[in-house]
């Protein structure tokens, strides 16, 4: 049997950590997933104690969406217990192995919600001072700082210490040097972990101290654009944080109100004001609400744009008749600071809970998954099929949007309208078999699933979206179906599939069309140089072909590198290839489609 203090049941170890083991629980009460770090009170001696009563009081002082949380001490004649929040995403260092470097949308985002927990450090005079993509963890899509055993609370006078504290790769110049530091330095490993997200590599290397402070002092850190275009602001925020004298580094307030904290709404701001002062709204607020979804890999992710997204739904199922031509709601939903009310009540729960109390059941827990974690991976992993799925009719309507656009080649629009077509079909799929709770993907612990409040709002969201791309469709389909009739050079039976009935079956028309449009795309392409102006058509090109071959495509699971199948990364893959090499690739597809 596993071990129980408390409320609490310890499931297994998860790891070990400066003070002890940590174990993942949950509390029995509640049924709330915990982790447990365990210190043996045999090792609390001189330092030991300082750095376990640091990470308590940090803890202790600062209730924010950004920092792991203390929910409860435990004490027994043996141990100490500290009953934590518990990440169920791992850390950023795994993270950023598996997925080698981020687009700069996701990046920016894990680095506003760092920043959102620092002004919550900053406010209370604490100092991280091992800050590193290893402390910084995961859970459903978001960021919580952790691992505050090196950190220091600073008097009124932001006294100096030039204890050496930290992972070298992350230390600030100034750490590195054992010089005296103020919180600065943290300014400093906060870049550090900016530039390994976008890069997938630290900003600077070597194979010793003294070469790594040599290096930072005499190089230039590499934005190396081949790998990951990042913006000029996201350059320029990096530029003003990794600066070497800690006196001309970026401060604390210039950093919390960087450009970088809002170039992101502006963006999605001037689209939006574009798209409602367009001609034709209802097509317009399709073709933004697409590009502003393209990708949703966590149930998490369609709470931040909730508001914008029913906005664009409601002007895209509606029409412009009495509808507020103004959006007023929250572009982006930002964690919060500091909720107070929850501070008092965490400080309360830590406060009245440290009686002496026995250990219960098997000293020896083991490191197996139980039953109960089981089923917590299946429904996290039967949430990602889902949204898989969501995400494949959703790259048909991005490249029908583009196909739309296209008015060199012939008959572009009867592309767009058939992929469409075949994404309605798609997403009507899916939405049935949500309402139905039909287990069409033999899915592990699927009833329990479709009990879950991310079952529940998958199936809302993906019920919403398809009323918005069946608005998309009638607008398609009321341009297109009276224009088509008076065309002699398209076949009858492409004619007579012109309708607005979803459930007829067009596979075969809707691969002859895609044949014939890539075939007379590719042609065009070929007669103009591999420069980079036409890297736009080319990346259409190859995504059409994908399109025909779309279950071999976007396979859920890959085979070869046993992962889940990653939209972002294959959105991204075409941006940074070369020309040469994008048109290679294209060319070969298209060869061997022949």
């Amino acid at each position: 049997m596993p071990k129980v203090v408390d409320n609490y049941v310890l499931e297994r170890s998860i790891g070990k950590g400066q003070f002890g083991e940590v174990f993942k629980g949950y509390n029995k009460q509640t049924n709330v997933d915990i982790a447990v770090k365990c210190v043996k009170r045999e090792l609390l001696k001189g330092k030991f104690t300082e750095l376990l009563e640091n990470e308590i009081k940090v803890l202790r002082t600062c209730n924010n969406d950004n920092i792991i949380k203390l929910y409860d001490i435990k004490k027994t004649a043996n141990n100490i217990y500290l009953i934590m929040e518990y990440c169920n995403e791992g850390d950023l260092s795994q993270y950023i192995k598996q997925k080698k470097f981020l687009l700069e949308e996701e990046a920016v985002d894990y680095l506003l919600q760092i920043l959102n927990g620092f002004k919550t450090l900053v406010k209370n005079k604490i100092m991280h001072r091992d800050f590193k993509l290893a402390n910084i963890l995961k859970h459903d899509g978001n960021i919580k700082i952790a691992d505050f055993g090196f950190s220091k609370l600073l008097n009124d006078n932001q006294i100096l210490t030039n204890t050496m504290l930290g992972s070298p790769l992350n230390m600030a110049p100034e750490v590195l040097n054992n010089q005296e530091y103020d919180s600065k330095a943290d300014i400093w490993s906060i870049g550090t972990c900016f530039y390994e997200l976008l890069f997938g590599k630290s900003p600077f290397t070597a194979t010793n101290m003294v070469e790594l402070l040599k290096n930072i002092k005499t190089k230039q850190f590499v934005i190396n654009r081949k790998v990951n275009n990042i913006s000029q602001t996201a350059e320029d925020l990096l530029k003003k944080m990794l600066v070497v004298n800690p006196k001309d580094r970026i401060s604390w307030q210039d950093l919390f109100n960087h450009e970088i904290n809002s170039y992101q709404e502006e963006k999605l701001k001037k689209d939006l004001e574009t798209t409602l002062k367009g001609g034709e709204l209802m097509m317009n607020m399709s073709k933004f609400y697409i590009k502003n979804n393209m990708v949703i890999d966590h149930p998490a992710e369609i709470k931040k744009k909730e508001d914008l997204n029913n906005f664009a739904m409601q002007v895209a199922q509606k029409g412009p008749q009495n509808q507020q031509q103004q959006y007023v709601g929250p572009l982006l939903k930002k964690p919060q600071e500091e909720n107070n009310l929850a501070r008092q009540d965490s400080a309360k729960n830590v406060q009245s809970t440290q009686g002496s109390l026995q250990d219960l059941g098997n000293e020896e827990v083991t490191d197996k998954e139980t039953q109960r974690e089981k089923e917590i991976k299946a429904k996290k992993r039967n949430a990602n099929r889902i949204l898989h799925e969501r995400n494949i009719y959703v790259f048909l309507a991005s490249v029908a949007e583009e196909a739309m656009s296209n008015q060199t080649i012939s008959n572009y629009d009867v592309t767009g309208f058939f992929l469409v077509k075949k994404l309605l079909q798609l997403i009507d799929f899916l939405k049935t078999i949500l309402q139905n709770k039909q287990n069409c993907y033999g899915l592990e612990f699927w009833e329990q699933f479709t009990q879950s409040k991310d079952f529940k709002d998958i199936h809302t969201y993906i019920s919403k979206e398809f009323d918005v791309f069946k608005s998309y469709f009638d607008s398609i389909y009321e341009k297109i179906s009276i224009q088509i009739q008076q065309r002699q050079k398209v076949d009858d039976s492409i004619k007579q599939a012109i309708n607005n009935n979803i459930k007829q079956n067009n596979q075969q028309i809707l691969n002859k069309c895609l044949v014939e449009y890539s075939k007379l795309l590719i042609e065009n392409l070929k007669k103009t140089q591999p420069q980079d102006q036409y890297r736009q058509q080319w990346i259409h090109a190859d995504r059409v072909l994908d399109c025909i071959k779309l279950e071999e495509t976007f396979q859920f699971d890959d085979k070869i590198t046993n992962q889940q199948f990653n939209f972002k990364q294959y959105y991204e893959n075409d941006n940074i290839l070369e020309i040469e090499a994008l048109q290679k690739k294209v060319l070969q597809k298209f060869e061997k489609l022949k």
